[in-house]
C-alpha cells in the first residue's frame, strides 16, 4: 500500500469510522491498521493509517455498505468535528462550515455546494478510481452521512429531492430510495444530491453560536499543525534527496542546512510521526528500486551510487526494506 507521507487526519474521524464499521459487524484490527490511535492525547493520525482503516472497511462487499455506514457513523464520537457542526445555526450553515474545514477530517473533498436555481446540489468530486476501494460505496457514504447527520441535528426527516449516482446501480434499489427519500437515478453524469433550497434554512435546535469562534479557532490550529508537520517532512526529504546526490545526506548536514540542531530536527520529526532514518530509508529504497530496474547497471554499481562503501551493507539494508536481496528483487521486477 502506498504511503501518504507527511499528511495527517483528525484522529476522531478515524475513530468514528471504525465505530461505525463495528456497528455493522465489520471486523477491523484498528490497533494494527492505525497504531497512532494508541497514543493518548494525539489529535492527529497519519493519513496513511486512516487510509488503511478506510480500505479495510470498504473491502466489505454488501451492496448497501455506503448507506449503511452513512446511518451508522456516530457524530457524537467525532469530537471537535461534532462540536463544530452542532454549533451551526442552520443545516446550511453546517454544510458550509463542513465544506470550509473538510481538510481536518478527510484528505479528499466530500462534497461541493452548487447553487442550481431553486435547488442546491451537494456534488461529490471523489477521484475515480477511489483510493479507498469500491468507489460507488464510498460516494454513497460520503454524501449519505451528511443527510443522516442533517436529519439528526435538525430533527426533521427531510427527503432528498433527487439523488444522482454515476454507477450503474445495485440489484435492489429499494434501500437507497428508502434512505434518500426521493428519486434515485443511477448511471447519471454526476454524483450529487439535489436539495430544496429551503432545507438549508432548517434550524439546529442544539446550536451554540457563542462557541463557534472557539471551535473554528481550534479547527484552524489543527490545520496549521497538519501543515507545519507536512512542511518539516518535506523540507527534510528534499534536503536528504539533495544530499544523496552530493554525498552529504548525514543528519548533522541536513539539520545545519535547515538552520536547526539535530536534536530539534529529531523532535519535530517525532511530532510528525516519523524519523530521519525512516525518511532516508524511503528515499534510498525508491532510488535503489529505480536503479535495479535498469538491468545494465551491476548491483555493485547500484550500491556505490547509493553511497554505500561496501555492497554487503547495501544488501543488508535492502533486505530490511523489502524482505528480498537486490538480486531477488531484480528478478521479480
Amino acid at each position: 500500500m502506498p504511503r501518504i507521507r507527511g499528511e495527517y487526519i483528525y484522529a476522531r474521524a478515524t475513530i468514528a469510522l471504525a465505530a461505525a464499521a463495528r456497528t455493522l459487524g465489520i471486523g477491523l484490527d484498528v490497533d494494527a491498521l492505525a497504531p497512532a490511535l494508541r497514543r493518548e492525547g494525539d489529535a492527529l493520525v497519519p493519513a496513511d493509517e486512516h487510509l488503511a482503516v478506510v480500505r479495510a472497511i470498504f473491502l466489505d462487499r454488501r451492496e448497501t455498505l455506503g448507506i449503511d455506514l452513512a446511518q451508522a457513523l456516530p457524530l457524537e464520537l467525532a469530537g471537535l468535528w461534532s462540536f463544530l457542526l452542532r454549533s451551526s445555526n442552520t443545516f446550511g450553515d453546517m454544510l458550509r462550515r463542513a465544506e470550509r474545514y473538510m481538510r481536518v477530517v478527510n484528505r479528499y473533498t466530500e462534497f461541493v455546494l452548487d447553487e442550481r436555481g431553486d435547488r442546491v446540489a451537494m456534488a461529490c468530486p471523489h477521484p475515480d478510481p477511489s483510493p479507498y476501494g469500491a468507489r460507488e460505496q464510498v460516494v454513497c457514504a460520503l454524501l449519505g452521512h451528511w443527510i443522516a447527520w442533517g436529519r439528526q441535528l435538525t430533527r426533521v426527516p427531510f427527503p432528498v429531492e433527487q439523488t444522482r449516482f454515476r454507477w450503474s446501480g445495485p440489484r435492489e434499489r429499494t434501500p437507497f430510495e428508502r434512505f434518500f427519500g426521493g428519486r434515485v437515478e443511477f448511471g447519471a453524469g454526476e454524483d450529487a444530491l439535489l436539495l430544496r433550497r429551503d432545507l438549508l434554512d432548517l434550524p439546529l435546535p442544539e446550536r451554540t453560536p457563542e462557541f463557534v469562534e472557539q471551535f473554528e479557532a481550534y479547527a484552524s490550529a489543527l490545520i496549521r499543525r497538519m501543515t507545519s508537520q507536512s512542511d518539516i517532512i518535506e523540507r527534510v526529504r528534499e534536503a536528504i534527496a539533495e544530499g544523496l546526490l552530493t554525498g552529504s545526506a548525514k543528519e548533522g548536514t541536513v539539520a545545519q542546512e535547515m538552520a536547526m540542531t539535530v536534536r530539534t530536527m529529531h523532535r519535530h520529526l517525532v511530532e510528525a510521526g516519523t524519523s530521519f532514518r525512516e525518511i532516508r530509508d524511503e528515499l534510498l529504497r525508491r532510488r535503489a528500486e529505480q536503479l535495479l530496474r535498469e538491468r545494465r547497471v551491476p548491483i555493485g554499481e547500484v550500491s556505490y551510487l547509493l553511497g554505500y562503501a561496501e555492497p554487503s551493507n547495501f544488501h543488508r539494508a535492502f533486505r530490511r526494506w523489502t524482505g528480498l536481496t537486490p538480486t531477488e528483487w531484480r528478478e521479480r521486477a
